[in-house]
């Protein structure tokens, strides 16, 4: 009896074994979908999946138990619906984002494609998404291009098109100003029409770590997918790259024509001294782009640099202007008003004589004495402003009255000591005011400009503190 019960186990252990290992293999059968428009990265062409995807997933199948199965598709949109609703359980060739993570898992990645901006001739180099301003921007549904706008440069006009190839179809015909493509994809279309007409302008940042996408209810193929990538030789890889970097798919051709000519290209293409000079040469490439893009962008922040200087500062004196001034004196009343921190006004005014009224250039040196004193006059946390031609004004952030009192003696000390100012007659006129609660620029503003005008009547060199 005890022999029986052995052999019974025997036999069951055994039938157990087979099952599990046809369940294995069954398994292992992904099926899987592509992007029929994307050539050369992929496509399918005669109802075969071709292109750099394909090269890969042929040799990921010989370097791993799992047998591809392909499910076709109209277009990528169609392809990501497909493997949402369990028609195929992996996407050969896609980046990785969080809206995508929510419902695939994916492999490391296994190759690498830039991203460039398209648009006709003759229109200037875009530094990235930045320099795309108010053109329409076409951008395939469905890539990750798509996030990545939506979320860094939700400003910009944008136009959803169903392929890179269609995109590049409408910069001929007028229909969009700028697309987002492929580099490959984009240089396949380039030299297949013979366009001259279309360039490359710029480049668009990321570039896209392709990978595989593998559904959830599939993710336990994700390390033998990354196994297999690993143990890829770099002969191989620079063979792909060499056989699809300038090939020409076109889509009417046949299957049995397209393999002849695949084989012949593959045949020309595998020589594996060329291996190095094609590495480095796509990084020449990629670097004199990075550096010219770098060289735009310091001669734009540069440019930003003088503009915020013109529209802040006197042209004259070199001061800060009106407008700065008003800006500054509201900060410091938000201060005032949150903090209790106390601030200070000092205005002063030039009675200019009559002899310099008809000598512009004395009256730009006068000026510009002015300024220089003033500033070596006051503390480097004080403002100083060129308020109107004759006016000028000095905030002192977290300044009592008593203290501004010394500011304001010292100062007029300063412009009524220099020489040159006493020869040429030039008369000038103090008022100081600290802030008071509940108050205005406007006011405080007004209030210390009323005790500039008792000044004026008091002579040249009299200080007046407002009420």
């Amino acid at each position: 009896m005890n022999q029986f019960t052995y052999v019974i186990r025997l036999i069951s252990l055994f039938i157990f074994l087979v099952s599990s290992s046809l369940a294995h293999s069954e398994n292992n059968t992904v099926k899987y979908c592509i992007d029929p428009k994307w050539a050369p990265y992929e496509a399918l062409v005669a109802g075969e999946h071709v292109g750099i995807s394909a090269e890969y997933m042929r040799v990921v199948s010989s370097l791993s138990s799992i047998k591809f199965e392909l499910v076709a598709t109209d277009t990528w949109a169609q392809s990501l619906e497909y493997l949402q609703r369990g028609e195929c359980h992996m996407l050969s060739m896609l980046t990785a984002s969080e809206y995508r993570r929510q419902f695939m898992t994916f492999s490391d990645s296994y190759f690498e494609a830039p991203n460039v901006l398209v648009a006709s001739i003759g229109t200037p180099i875009l530094q990235g998404y930045d320099g795309v301003g108010s053109r329409l921007l076409g951008v395939v549904r469905g890539y990750r291009q798509m996030e990545y706008i939506t979320r860094y440069y939700p400003s910009l006009r944008i136009k959803v098109i169903d392929s890179e190839r269609e995109g590049l179809e409408m910069l001929l015909s007028g229909d969009l100003d700028v697309m987002v493509g492929s580099l490959l994809t984009v240089n396949t279309f380039i030299n297949m029409h013979n366009l001259d007409s279309l360039a490359i302008v710029g480049y668009a940042e990321p570039y896209d770590l392709l990978a595989f996408g593998v559904a959830k209810s599939h993710a336990h193929i994700v390390p033998l997918l990354n196994d297999a990538i690993a143990r890829i030789p770099e002969d191989k890889e620079v063979s792909i790259y060499k056989q699809w970097s300038s090939s020409k798919v076109r889509y009417n051709a046949t299957y049995k024509p397209y393999v002849l000519g695949l084989v012949c290209f593959i045949g020309f293409l595998c020589w594996f001294i060329w291996r190095a000079r094609v590495k480095l040469h796509v990084r020449r490439l990629l670097h004199e782009k990075n550096e010219e893009i770098q060289l735009l962008k310091v001669q734009l922040s540069d440019k930003s640099r003088t503009l915020e200087f013109l529209t802040t500062r006197d042209a004259l004196t070199g001061l800060y202007n009106r407008n700065h001034m008003i800006q500054r004196a509201e900060e410091e009343i938000s201060r005032y008003q949150r903090f209790h921190s106390p601030a200070s006004l000092i205005v002063f005014e030039v009675n200019l004589a009559r002899s310099l009224d008809e000598s512009d250039n004395a009256l730009d040196v006068l000026f510009k004495q002015i300024a220089t004193t003033c500033l070596a006059a006051v503390r480097e946390v004080d403002v100083v402003a060129r308020f109107s031609n004759e006016r000028f004004v000095v905030l002192c952030p977290q300044t009592d009255i008593e203290a501004a009192k010394i500011l304001i003696y010292r100062l007029r000390d300063k412009l009524l000591g220099q020489s040159a100012f006493k020869n040429q007659g030039v008369g000038m006129f103090f008022s100081l005011s600290e802030l008071q609660p509940a108050e205005t620029f406007l006011e405080w503003e007004h209030r210390t400009a009323k005790a500039l005008s008792q000044s004026k009547r008091y002579g040249s060199g009299t200080v007046s503190i407002a009420d």
